[in-house]
């Protein structure tokens, strides 16, 4: 599937840049910010653009929501140049839009970006990740700053894309490695996610084709037009390799694969914590070896996830990888109606300061909502 990615602010540049590592035959990108200094440091990626430079002379706008939406309406046309020689030139089937749900030039441009893109290019398909942060071992004030900016921006995404997928950041700590900085633990992170999303997006592009292609039409069917929200779920599970027989690993077979496909659907597998039963669509790819890829295993894990997600029919695909070590299922889940954890993140605020009114999906008093709306 051939993406234009546009990584908005700094933990949105950064995913993108991650994503550029992984395939520049089939991705496109653009980063933009307030902020100069984090564009620099975007090493994947050449099409930068810095916004609000004059207002803000290149130092961002402190995880302002407002702000961030203010500026970038105002730079519509400076971002619209940029993306719209890159439409032109790259026929892109989709538009991505990567940022930080806590932040303030992400979270507060991003939707404002959409909204145009979809005014514009209306046979192509806006979708947005969304990045939920991790509070941990933050003081309190920040701590109800990043919560209160990530339960204001998903409710104002919410209008603007065709899909939203989020991801958790708290999904993917990991308390006993002691050893892991902030930006080691966000590097991994971004990393994972590309590699995941990029198989996904990939996995019908392969030569020679796999039996089951799962191609980009199987991936807007997935994701829809309606603004539903998603979550990918991930299993890998590493395999005993004939030539490296002194590495663990283990026997891959039916029953193995059956379990890595219902598993990839746990709480905790998931990019975003939800009951996925109640989805509106979902997908499969199964990686591995191709003599692993066992028919009865996938059809029967297939039929677990249809009854998992109350979903009809689960669609599938196989990317066969003759080089892996490991055996994987990726599950696309789309149109979830768990929001537990953005329910948890508006009680905690309101613990911390008060201020946060505990409505579900609507915008809060203390956001000034800019003229697109």
């Amino acid at each position: 599937m051939r993406v234009l990615w546009i990584g908005f602010g700094q933990a949105g540049g950064k995913i993108v840049n991650s994503l550029m590592g992984m395939n520049r035959r089939l991705y496109n990108a653009i980063a933009i910010n307030t902020e100069e200094a984090d564009l620099s440091g975007l090493q994947n990626i050449r099409h930068k653009v810095l916004i609000g430079k004059y207002a803000l002379r290149g130092r961002g706008v402190g995880s302002d929501i407002d702000l961030g939406a203010s500026i970038a309406e105002k730079s519509l046309a400076q971002m619209m140049d940029s993306i719209d020689d890159m439409v032109r030139r790259k026929d892109p089937e989709a538009i991505w839009i990567a940022a930080g749900l806590g932040g303030g030039t992400g979270a507060g441009g991003s939707f404002v970006l959409a909204n145009e893109l979809k005014k514009i290019y209306k046979h192509i398909p806006v979708y947005g990740i969304g990045v939920v942060p991790s509070v941990a071992g933050m003081p309190s004030d920040k701590e109800a700053l990043n919560l209160s900016n990530t339960v204001k921006s998903f409710e104002l995404w919410s209008h603007y894309f065709n899909n939203i997928l989020l991801v958790d950041n708290q999904q993917f700590e990991q308390p006993n490695v002691t050893r892991e900085s902030v930006e080691m633990m966000f590097q991994r992170v971004n990393e994972n996610l590309a590699q995941t999303l990029t198989t996904i997006l990939s996995a019908g592009e392969i030569r020679p084709p796999p039996q089951e292609v799962f191609s980009s039409s199987e991936i807007k069917a997935t994701l829809g037009l309606i603004g539903d929200i998603s979550t990918i779920g991930y299993c890998s599970e590493e395999i005993k390799v004939k030539s490296q027989f002194w590495r663990a690993g283990m026997d891959p077979g039916t029953r193995e694969l059956e379990s890595i496909i219902e598993r990839s659907v746990d709480k905790p597998a998931l990019t975003f914590p939800a009951d996925v039963s109640g989805a509106r669509a979902a997908s499969l790819i199964v990686h591995g070896r191709p003599e692993h890829l066992f028919t009865q295993a996938i059809s029967v894990g297939k039929s677990r996830l249809e009854d998992l997600t109350t979903v009809g029919k689960v669609r599938y695909g196989d990317f066969p990888d003759r080089r892996t070590k490991y055996l994987s299922a990726i599950t696309i889940v789309s149109g979830i109606t768990d929001f537990t954890r953005m329910d948890q993140m508006r009680k905690r605020v309101q613990e911390l300061n008060g201020s946060m009114p505990s409505r579900h999906h609507t915008v809060s008093d203390s956001l000034v909502e800019p003229s697109i709306i």
